[in-house]
C-alpha cells in the first residue's frame, strides 16, 4: 500500500485552519510587537516580552507554511504569551491586544489538536521525505 500523496493528507478544512489561523495569529502578534514598541516604557520588565512577540509571530508564519514544528513553536509562543500577560497585569497595566494574543493561541492550540494536525503535518513531512527520496537518482 503507497502512502498518500503530500496534497492529499490535510483537508480542506485543516489547511484552512492552518492558513488562516497563522496569518490572523502574525498580524495580531505584529500589532502586540508595534503597540509594545509604540507604547511601552522602555525598562526591564518590558524588554524582555519583545523576544515573545518575535516568537508569535514566527511561530504563526510556520503555521501559514505549514510546518510540523510550527506546533511546538506554538506551544512554547503560547506559554511565553501567558507570561507577557502576567506581567502585564501584575504591573497594573491591561493590554487587550495582548490578551486577545494569548486567547488566540489557546483557541489556535485547541484546534490543531482536535482536527489532528500535528499529526497530519507529521505525515506530510514524512511524504515529502519519500517523494524527494524517489526522485533523488532520477534527476
Amino acid at each position: 500500500m503507497s502512502t498518500p500523496q503530500k496534497n492529499q493528507i490535510l483537508t480542506n478544512w485543516q489547511k484552512n485552519i492552518c492558513e488562516w489561523g497563522g496569518i490572523l495569529g502574525a498580524l495580531l502578534a505584529l500589532t502586540c510587537l508595534i503597540q509594545h514598541i509604540s507604547v511601552a516604557i522602555p525598562n526591564s520588565v518590558t524588554y524582555p516580552m519583545i523576544p515573545g512577540y518575535l516568537l508569535a509571530i514566527t511561530s504563526f508564519i510556520l503555521l501559514t507554511l505549514q510546518k510540523p514544528v510550527a506546533i511546538v513553536f506554538l506551544i512554547i509562543s503560547a506559554v511565553y504569551a501567558a507570561i507577557i500577560e502576567f506581567l502585564w497585569m501584575s504591573n497594573y497595566a491591561f493590554s487587550l491586544v495582548v490578551l486577545l494574543l494569548f486567547i488566540f493561541h489557546i483557541i489556535v492550540l485547541v484546534a490543531l489538536f482536535t482536527e489532528q494536525i500535528p499529526q497530519r503535518l507529521k505525515a506530510m513531512r514524512q511524504a515529502e521525505k519519500e517523494e524527494a527520496a524517489n526522485w533523488e537518482g532520477k534527476i
